[in-house]
């Protein structure tokens, strides 16, 4: 079908050509309008910042742009997108969470739930993922290990996790499972030689995650690889993939943790080197061109070409490790060091 209309056996070959030919035409320029259109790395501009609830945990954006936030046990919304301003929606029932509280905390899809990591509880050792009903908060806790966290779908949640001493690994969890205590949790990306790390999709779904504290190898702290869609899916059902055998180098920066990606594909990174000599004080902002040059095999990002890597320190005087959410909705950055305040960067 071409234009809604077929070429028929009696239709002459030079016209059926013209009709394919102009609706090349008008993919390719479809194509290069929307690449043109496209956030790049250098167009987040510094703004004013805000504060976070204290004490701020983990954070996410809503499909309206409102952000929401954790802080302790209690989960905040913002009361409109871009107010800054926040308002108690109540508390986690049964949290359980140490002194440092949540690792993550991730809104699906369609909005209607979170996920909140405990960290491993007040004894360090007893994981959980708790999904809830947004805004209601009712919901459970589902025994799992991890660290952070990324939506599949509404039904799945790609946690990265791992035990001292052990290889990491990128599980599935169904938090549709009927027993919460032993929930289905299919590993889908094994042997990460060495801590947990982010983990995000692109816009089409292909998979990132990396290597936060390198132990075993040969992956370095802050190497991030890229596992196509038709990969990990397989992988759901079939043998885990191999992180350091399989999947695409993108990028080693950092401490690999957290990713994100803004709505043109640019990848943000977080997280510092502070023990492996490696990446401190600053957040990688990656262009959606390097990262797609690297998913096409042409090697890993440059992390030396400011064209490619934008190493962003908002706060230089301090030793820094930050933490990002992007909102894609508003086409901001927000990065978050220590304490509740919150750096802004916009795309105008």
């Amino acid at each position: 079908m071409m234009n809604g209309m077929a070429c028929s056996r009696q239709s002459r070959m030079g016209q059926c050509a013209v009709v394919a030919a102009a609706l090349l035409t008008t993919l390719v320029a479809r194509s290069a309008y929307a690449d043109e259109n496209r956030i790049h790395i250098n167009e987040y501009v510094a703004q004013t910042g805000f504060d976070f609830p204290d004490p701020a945990g983990p954070a996410d954006v809503l499909s309206n742009g409102r952000i929401i936030v954790l802080s302790g046990t209690t989960v905040f919304r913002e009361t409109a997108s871009g107010s800054h301003t926040f308002a108690s929606l109540g508390s986690l029932p049964d949290a359980d969470f140490n002194e440092f509280g949540a690792t993550f905390l991730q809104v699906s899809p369609d909005g209607t739930h979170i996920a909140v990591g405990n960290n491993g509880g007040a004894t360090f050792d007893h994981f959980q993922v708790g999904v809830f009903a947004f805004p209601a908060l009712t919901g459970t806790w589902f025994d799992a290990n991890s660290f952070l966290a990324a939506w599949i779908n509404n039904r799945f949640v790609a946690l990265t996790a791992g035990e001292f001493g052990s290889p990491a690994i990128v599980t599935a969890l169904d938090t549709h499972s009927s027993d919460p205590a032993h929930p289905s949790n299919r590993t889908i990306i094994a042997n990460i030689g060495g801590a947990s790390g982010g983990i995000a999709f692109d816009s089409h779904k292909n998979l990132f995650t990396g290597n936060g504290f390198a132990t075993t190898g040969p992956s370095s702290t802050g190497t991030v690889k890229a596992f196509r869609h038709a990969d990990w899916r397989a992988a759901f059902t079939g043998t885990p993939l191999d992180f350091e055998a399989d999947g695409t180098e993108i990028v080693t920066t950092l401490a690999a943790a957290p990713l994100q990606f803004d709505r043109s594909n640019n990848l943000f990174v977080g997280g510092s080197n502070f023990f492996g000599g490696g990446d401190t004080n600053f957040a990688a902002f990656v262009s959606h061109a390097a990262v797609r040059s690297a998913l096409q095999g042409n090697g890993p990002v440059d992390t030396g070409d400011p064209a490619q890597v934008r190493k962003v320190d908002p706060d230089p005087a301090a030793n820094s490790s930050y933490d990002i959410i992007v909102n894609q909705v508003r086409d901001d950055v927000y990065l978050r060091s220590t304490g509740n305040h919150v750096y802004v960067f916009h795309a105008p």
